[in-house]
């Protein structure tokens, strides 16, 4: 059965890929490499919980893993870079599942809400590492953000919207990204808040 979180999974399975594409262009040694190499074990993690869970869910473990399970399980091990682009096969799987666009505007007509929110954690996860990839890119020779850490760090504070001044871009596109990481975290957190509201607030209409 299709989900937003099965969604979510093969649109972050799709964007691993293009990040770890990008790796092909950049020197392996270099501060932005390596933090490419920390978002991917981070993915990786994520993609191994999914695995966990879709495990313990299947009716036949047995049949799951012998046939698309053992991709997932080696899809979500970073070291092994060749065997992390079989990640291509879970989107393959949800457009499986999905069968027609047709089917897919009527999920999110039908599930307007859930699918807000899924979507609002895509997009928040992927403008989290995407801007402090190209903020380190732009500001590793000019400014203050000179290593995979610092750009972590930054993206952090910058994304609860903390900002304690540390390590902040100097460039015109470092500032625009820090803008638009700034006003992600406002909106990841409204949805957040809205989230839980809504979910108190349907405990309490069951209890009543």
């Amino acid at each position: 059965m299709l989900s937003v979180s099965k969604l979510i999974i093969a649109l972050l399975s799709l964007f691993s890929i293009g990040l770890l594409s990008a790796t092909f262009f950049l020197d392996p040694t270099s501060e932005v490499s390596r933090l490419i190499e920390y978002y991917d074990v981070l993915l990786c993690i994520v993609f191994f919980i999914d695995f966990c869970q879709q495990l313990y869910k299947s009716e036949n473990r047995t049949k799951f893993f012998f046939t698309t399970g053992w991709l997932d399980l080696i899809s979500s091990i970073p070291v092994i870079h060749e065997f992390r682009f079989v990640r291509i096969f879970r989107v393959f799987r949800i457009f499986r599942i999905i069968k027609s666009f047709r089917l897919l505007v009527s999920f999110i007509k039908t599930n307007k809400v859930a699918s807000l929110y899924g979507l609002i954690v895509f997009v928040s996860i992927t403008t989290v590492i995407l801007t402090s990839t190209i903020v380190l890119y732009v500001e590793k020779d000019v400014g203050n953000i000179k290593t995979a850490e610092d750009a972590i760090w930054w993206s952090f504070v910058s994304v609860t919207t903390v900002g304690y001044g540390d390590h902040y871009p100097v460039t015109r596109i470092g500032r625009a990204l820090s803008i638009l990481l700034i006003s992600t975290g406002i909106a990841l957190f409204g949805a957040l808040i809205s989230y839980i509201t809504s979910k108190v607030e349907s405990i309490k209409e069951k209890g009543l």
